[in-house]
């Protein structure tokens, strides 16, 4: 039985950790829980109330001696508790982005490879049957290379959603779920890019950022392009791909539909009905106006050092649209010389 304890028990622990370590609850012993709330400390008490809860996390790690910690606290504490949970022996499950600079990223791979211990990212997008569904037609005859990948995100920010540390980033888009995005145009593309642009213009008075616009470039003149939009007071979409080959397109979708379309092909003056329901998301393949469902939603090894790339190009963006050019991505993606604070 594996050994695990959280630290952090706020929302992301109770509505996604929670529900997902009960259903391997036949290989998973959950051994305790951290935070320095009380009221979340006494939330998670309610829910599991014969595990240890603790407010530090020394005391947690070496009191209960788990072989797992999930990490799901705020960005800027990922460091330092991923590097506790390495000292004391234990492979870390860290809620993404696990670090604020790529410098940090750099200590810890290289703290997790002193301790010989996994530090792996909670990237879960590549996972998603329909993302592998698209990704499986990539390069077939009848859908050739890929060409083009554009992402886009609508979002509208509540009281709630903000009231929290999230409504303090100053990078919130690019880091809370840009890295969905970023991870996704590595994912399909399989390679690294070597030029990225970014346009991050805030015509609000919120703190965070509230629009990102980011081109990727690649070697051989493919591209990708990010909107991450949270100005739209239209429907929101949760995430769209839509992926352009040489002979045909794949779109992909997260989150629900039920719809009714009809309407007529301008360019062929042909009438069209189409009946839609899906529960969690899509992957459609397209040819000209014919279309057919490729999955329904009901790799990447998500390790530090992969992490890293993608948090390589959200830095890269963020730079791009503070300097108003375009930045070549080969000096982000080079480790950086590990600080002393981790050889210590």
């Amino acid at each position: 039985m594996i050994r695990l304890a959280i630290v952090g028990l706020g929302a992301v622990t109770r509505n996604i950790h929670l529900p997902a370590y009960k259903k391997l609850s036949a290989k998973i012993s959950l051994v305790g829980g951290c935070d320095v709330q009380e009221d979340a400390r006494a939330s998670f008490a309610k829910v599991r109330p014969l595990v240890p809860v603790f407010r530090d996390v020394d005391q947690m790690l070496q009191t209960t001696k788990p072989d797992i910690v999930s990490i799901c606290t705020p960005p800027f504490l990922h460091f330092s508790q991923c590097l506790a949970a390495l000292k004391n022996g234990c492979h870390v499950f860290c809620e993404k982005p696990m670090v604020e600079t790529l410098a940090k990223a750099d200590d810890i791979i290289s703290a997790a490879e002193t301790a010989r211990r996994h530090v792996v990212v909670n990237s879960q997008f590549p996972f998603m049957k329909i993302h592998a569904a698209a990704k499986a037609y990539l390069g077939r005859p009848d859908f050739g290379r890929l060409l083009f990948l554009h992402a886009s995100q609508t979002f509208r920010p509540t009281p709630a959603t903000e009231a929290t540390w999230r409504g303090e980033m100053a990078r919130r888009l690019g880091f809370e779920f840009g890295v969905h995005a970023f991870e996704l145009v590595r994912f399909f593309f399989e390679e690294d890019p070597v030029r990225i642009i970014g346009h991050m213009p805030n015509p609000t008075d919120q703190k965070s950022d509230v629009l990102n616009i980011v081109t990727v470039e690649f070697p051989d003149g493919r591209a990708a392009s990010i909107l991450l939009d949270r100005l739209c007071k239209g429907p929101e979409r949760y995430l769209d791909l839509r992926l352009d080959g040489e002979f045909a397109t794949i779109t992909t979708s997260i989150g629900g539909e039920l719809a009714i379309e009809a309407g007529l092909h301008a360019r062929e003056r042909r009438p069209y009905l189409a009946f839609r329901f899906v529960k969690g998301g899509k992957a459609v393949w397209h040819d000209g106006n014919r279309s057919r469902i490729l999955a329904k939603e009901v790799i990447n090894p998500c390790t530090a050092s992969d992490h890293r790339k993608t948090l390589a190009l959200i830095f890269a963006a963020y730079d791009s649209a503070a300097a108003g050019c375009s930045m070549e991505l080969a000096p982000y993606f080079a480790s950086a010389a590990v600080s002393n604070a981790v050889q210590n």
